[in-house]
């Protein structure tokens, strides 16, 4: 519960509702779900941003967004429209209808899920490897950047769009986790993105990791050694550098090790596939 709250602004603009948020103790209201799970008792006012047009999704040439106010049930209709023409957007309905079950799909918003940043998230994990890009105050970042930027910068900026690029019709997608149960989230998950060539070498590679940091994390490194030995898998683990937390569901040398044999089957499928 907002206990404090006592102001509810509605900006018609994208420049008014930046404006509103620069005020002491306001925060913007996605769907809603992500503030009232955190309930914090400092927010005096919100601002509601269902005037502004950010339920959409746009299609442009080298890629497509969807809007901050859709909700994961909305978008992963979108992205399931969109499958046949953009590779990314199939393997990213499938990302977002694990994220959340059906109920929490219809009020949990993109925006939400960017703002309440959960270390396991399925769909925060497959936009990490898919380099994403978010676009908050006028102002696109990649995924990274803005899962390591400040929190009180993250809860009060206004975010509009996550951005992605179309991906190749050759490459392939997997997605790997172990949990308590199937339908359970991950305690260590792992998004993979490759591509070969016409002559079968690797030259993209993009991995990403649930479950050891605060927030999933990009594998640079691990992915320019695959590129550079045409999938050279024990040099690339050689070079996976990990400190992950430890907690009732894993400890640290848990995780570590999860996170490689993950790696392996993510990379194990596009080798199978591709």
């Amino acid at each position: 519960m907002l206990i404090r709250l006592n102001n509810i602004h509605h900006p018609t603009t994208i420049d008014e509702a930046i404006h509103l948020l620069t005020e002491r103790n306001t925060r913007p209201l996605y769907g809603g779900v992500a503030l009232h799970r955190e309930s914090p008792t400092h927010v005096t006012a919100v601002v509601d941003l269902s005037k502004l047009k950010l339920n959409r999704h746009r299609v442009f040439d080298a890629g497509f967004s969807l809007g901050s106010m859709m909700t994961l049930e909305k978008a992963h209709q979108t992205c399931l429209e969109l499958a046949e023409k953009i590779p990314n957007a199939k393997f990213l309905a499938e990302m977002l209808r694990l994220e959340a079950p059906i109920n929490q799909r219809n009020t949990l918003t993109i925006g939400d899920v960017l703002v309440e940043q959960r270390p396991n998230s399925i769909l925060l994990t497959a936009l990490t490897a898919l380099d994403a890009q978010v676009d908050a105050n006028g102002w696109p970042r990649f995924i990274h950047d803005w899962l390591t930027a400040p929190k009180p910068e993250i809860q009060q900026a206004l975010i509009t769009e996550i951005a992605l690029e179309k991906g190749s019709p050759t490459a392939r997608h997997a997605f790997e986790k172990v949990a308590r149960t199937p339908a359970d989230d991950p305690i260590v998950g792992a998004v993979g993105y490759l591509d070969r060539d016409a002559n079968g070498k690797l030259h993209d590679v993009r991995l990403a990791l649930c479950g050891v940091a605060d927030h999933p994390i990009p594998l640079g490194a691990v992915d320019e050694i695959l590129i550079e030995t045409n999938g050279d898998v024990d040099r690339a683990l050689a070079a996976l550098k990990l400190d992950p937390p430890s907690d009732h569901w894993g400890s640290r040398e848990y995780r570590v090790e999860m996170a490689k044999v993950l790696i392996q089957r993510t990379l194990s499928y596009c080798k199978d596939g591709c």
